[in-house]
């Protein structure tokens, strides 16, 4: 996307005689979309672009969910950037984007992932307290299917986590068959591994599910020199699924505490990891295959270029491996 690009989008929402100064990229991009910083006389926004391509089914639907996700946790009482203006359908400037108020901070535009040391005590204590709020206030988004936020979202809607899962699965299997990922005797297995049902004898409300949640995608900081909070973003992998999922998987009560236990939870439901084994192998593979990688993380760049002369099958025999203990 073109300067000229950004800026059209930009007059569009705030005015035509916006004067801007300047438009940068921003540490926020990644293989999915990319974020850019555009500064005006009026202050900063921030500026969010979907891909042309994403490679895996289940990280479709970012813009969409950046906006739904985004008015779900404002609803539920936890700060998060407010939407300026957005588009699914590339109509105003051919490519899916979300504008958004930008995140005055201290930390040289840095989100808290890695940073924590640098603020006092009494500030640390806050940053965690509010943390732990907004997981705990995400319990209140609740829906009464499992899978996309959107109605029209590639994961569907499903009456049970069951189905949810097994066709969620479908999908990564799918798009594995398109690009030719496994041989036939791999594929077999994928998909008998997939096609197990899962036991669990409790029945779960379907609960927002971040995706991404942590330190990593948090700003401590304020809008219009106002006082400093915890505000949350990226919401682009956000879906309903199993409620305390996140604490199961973050640990965000702490390692001594066992969230499966303490809220009586079907461990074989909690502790199976397929979906996020076959996306991790997934993400290897499209590594491999991006060629729009600008505007990504600095820290992504290394792993891509080595991802991109790794003629191994090292990531897709290591998942092959996993289906077959499952058999």
């Amino acid at each position: 996307m073109d300067n000229n690009t950004i800026r059209q989008i930009v007059k569009n929402a705030i005015g035509t005689k916006a004067e801007i100064k300047g438009v940068e990229w921003s540490d926020g991009g990644g293989m999915y979309c990319k974020v850019f910083k555009i500064n005006t006389a009026d202050g900063s926004f921030i500026l969010k672009t979907e891909r042309d391509k994403i490679f895996f089914a289940t990280r479709k639907d970012q813009i969409e969910n950046e906006v739904i996700g985004n008015r779900l946790f404002q609803q539920a009482g936890i700060p998060c950037p407010s939407i300026l203006a957005y588009d699914f359908d590339k109509n105003n400037a051919g490519v899916r984007y979300i504008l958004t108020e930008y995140i005055h901070n201290d930390m040289q535009d840095c989100p808290v992932w890695g940073q924590l040391d640098a603020f006092d005590d009494k500030t640390r204590a806050e940053i965690v307290r509010q943390f732990m709020e907004a997981v705990e206030k995400m319990r209140s988004m609740t829906n009464s299917r499992f899978g996309s936020l959107s109605p029209s979202g590639a994961l569907g809607r499903h009456e049970t986590y069951g189905e949810y899962y097994h066709s969620t699965l479908s999908l990564l299997i799918d798009e594995s068959m398109e690009l030719n990922i496994f041989t036939d005797e791999e594929l077999d297995t994928v998909k008998k591994a997939a096609a197990k049902p899962l036991i669990y004898s409790k029945k779960y409300t379907p609960t927002l599910v971040h995706g991404d949640i942590g330190h990593h995608n948090c700003i401590w900081g304020n809008t219009g020199g106002g006082e400093n909070k915890l505000y949350i973003f990226d919401f682009g992998n956000a879906y309903y699924g199993l409620p305390y999922y996140e604490e199961h998987i973050c640990k965000l009560h702490g390692p001594d505490i066992d969230i499966i236990e303490r809220m009586d939870l079907d461990r074989d439901l909690y502790e199976n990891s397929l979906i996020s084994d076959f996306e991790r192998m997934f993400w290897k593979v499209t590594e491999q295959l991006t060629e729009d990688y600008d505007c990504c993380r600095e820290w992504m760049l290394p792993n891509i270029e080595a991802a991109k002369k790794d003629a191994s099958r090292t990531h897709i025999t290591e998942f092959v491996e996993i289906c077959r203990n499952i058999l």
